[in-house]
């Protein structure tokens, strides 16, 4: 092999090296503009959960809870099981003089769940920013509210619309074990 062909095949392995870096430093570029945009769509879903509207769907469910105090303290203290509180809530729920915006807050927040929950599934979002910023709310919502979805499915004459909230809880949780 000559002189040159030697510097000729030298400046082809170092090109193809360089060619090889520059695509490897493509991708990893690629990948942390994901990683970035997984992370500020998952912020994102904690700045909505404090926006106004989430907020005026939490007050009101709150207000339902406030004039039923016997069922809160009955429930605390674990004095009902969990059919016990699904017919105790069923039979309040039903005749509560402000249904209508209680099943407006239930639907907003069902909403805003099912987006957290896609966009988690999907991984558009950062499962570990939403599991740790979401999962406790997400259990304590999914269990104190399934008796609201299922009365509000029922008379609806849909599927159980808080499918996406349950799956969302129970993967909260098998994420904590």
């Amino acid at each position: 092999m000559t002189r040159v062909e030697r510097i000729e095949l030298s400046l082809k392995i170092i090109a193809t090296l360089i060619a090889v870096f520059g695509i490897w430093k493509y991708f990893a570029d690629q990948h942390s503009e994901r990683v970035v945009a997984a992370q500020n769509r998952s912020l994102g879903y904690i700045e909505r959960f404090g926006g106004s509207d989430l907020v005026a769907a939490r007050s009101r469910l709150l207000a339902f809870w406030q004039d039923y105090p016997e069922l809160v303290i009955a429930t605390k203290a674990g004095g009902l099981t969990e059919p016990g509180y699904a017919l105790a809530v069923d039979a309040v729920y039903t005749r509560h003089k402000n249904r209508k915006q209680m099943d407006e807050a239930l639907f907003r927040m069902q909403v805003f769940l099912d987006e957290l929950s896609f966009c988690r599934k999907s991984a558009a979002c950062d499962a570990a920013i939403l599991d740790g910023f979401f999962c406790e709310y997400v259990g304590r919502f999914s269990r104190s509210y399934a008796p609201f979805y299922a009365r509000l499915s029922n008379d609806i004459g849909a599927e159980p619309i808080d499918a996406s909230l349950r799956n969302l809880a129970n993967e909260c949780a098998g994420a904590d074990e």
